[in-house]
């Protein structure tokens, strides 16, 4: 490497930090198409995930990315030797987008639990359970595990291995520790990318091929203030109430929504079922199939055909655009809070679309 250039604010060419600063720099600025130049012919697309991957090694992530939590925790401690045992994380940290940013939320989230501005309870009064635990800090938790189920899956396929596995277990441990989130949009937060990474290993939700006509379903959920207009009826759903939403009569449900149409999800027994309104003119007359992409999931759930992708519905569509589908039976209950939320999780997406088989036609 020429020390001919001096970095940006270095006073000091020959400086040894100067130096390091230089080569950091460099690495840094390398364009995309000369990185790729650097690589030999036989290298994949996934080998070229990052310009620092291309000129170090592709192994090198999921080492480093689980080294975050002690170097996070050496750092709030004042570990003096911190720099030095954990140097070839630091030269990651600088070239990596994806481990950067988990260290900034790692970083907050420890300190917030580690060091608190405000008095926490003693010890033994309840701070030992997921309950007690920070939000914020639950939440980067379920992200960590979701992100690091990316790592294995991705690492695997580079290996040529199986490790579906061991990302199932860690994608399921994520939405068990989701269901003590109270608040809602933090949980939202904790699983925004549990559907991108499930997909991974489970293969696209829909084949590109199928009628274009989808609906995509998501959970509604409160807002900040502890109401959401749902309809032109507005449900007063407090975020710190310890009970699931409920029906007029008692029903717990889940309302689920797509642009302007509106839907529901109820248990009658063990049963989950579906109930969909004012379905496009198109779909009416016709057999409809429903696809839970996280479904596969949430193992406690007994699909209707045994293919969460696939739950066909019973009868077609009625005249007004509605419909009643049976799901699956679950020993899971609405009416038990973490259950609602772990249930509630699996349907972040509903996809709905004409069944095959042909035009059926109601009669």
């Amino acid at each position: 490497m020429s020390n001919d250039i001096q970095p940006e604010g270095v006073s000091d060419p020959h400086n040894n930090n100067a130096k390091l600063a230089l080569w950091l720099q460099q690495v840094m600025k390398v364009p995309p198409k000369l990185a790729a130049a650097s690589v030999p012919q036989t290298t994949t697309k996934h080998d070229q995930s990052t310009e620092v991957e291309l000129l170090l090694d592709s192994d090198y992530h999921l080492p480093f990315y689980r080294q975050l939590p002690d170097f996070v925790m050496a750092l709030l401690n004042n570990d003096q030797e911190v720099t030095l045992r954990y140097a070839p994380l630091l030269y990651h940290l600088a070239g990596c987008r994806q481990c950067h940013e988990s260290y900034l939320d790692l970083y907050d989230a420890m300190r917030a639990a580690v060091q608190p501005l405000e008095p926490r309870p003693l010890l033994g009064q309840g701070t030992r359970t997921l309950e007690a635990t920070p939000q914020r800090m639950l939440a980067h938790l379920c992200r960590s595990l979701i992100n690091q189920a990316e790592a294995v899956l991705l690492q695997a396929r580079h290996d040529g291995t199986d490790e579906s596995s061991t990302a199932r277990s860690l994608l399921q441990l994520a939405l068990r520790i989701s269901t003590h989130i109270g608040q809602s949009n933090v949980r939202r937060s904790a699983l925004h990318d549990l559907i991108r990474v499930a997909t991974l290993f489970e293969g696209p939700a829909t084949p590109s091929t199928e009628n274009p006509t989808i609906y995509s379903y998501t959970p509604v959920l409160t807002g900040a203030g502890g109401k959401r207009s749902f309809g032109k009826v507005t449900r007063g759903l407090a975020e710190a109430s310890a009970r699931p939403p409920y029906l007029p009569q008692g029903q717990a449900v889940i309302y689920v929504q797509t642009k302007s149409l509106e839907g529901s999800i109820v248990q009658r027994g063990s049963t989950l079922e579906l109930h969909l309104h004012d379905l496009d003119q198109a779909l009416r007359g016709q057999y409809v199939q429903v696809s839970v992409p996280l479904g596969a999931l949430i193992e406690p759930v007994h699909w209707r055909g045994g293919n969460p992708r696939a739950v066909r519905s019973e009868v077609p569509v009625d005249a007004s655009g509605s419909i009643t589908i049976p799901l699956g039976e679950t020993e899971l209950q609405l009416t038990e809070l973490e259950d609602y939320r772990l249930l509630e999780a699996m349907f972040l997406l509903l996809e709905v679309r004409r069944a095959d088989g042909g035009d059926h036609t109601s009669r």
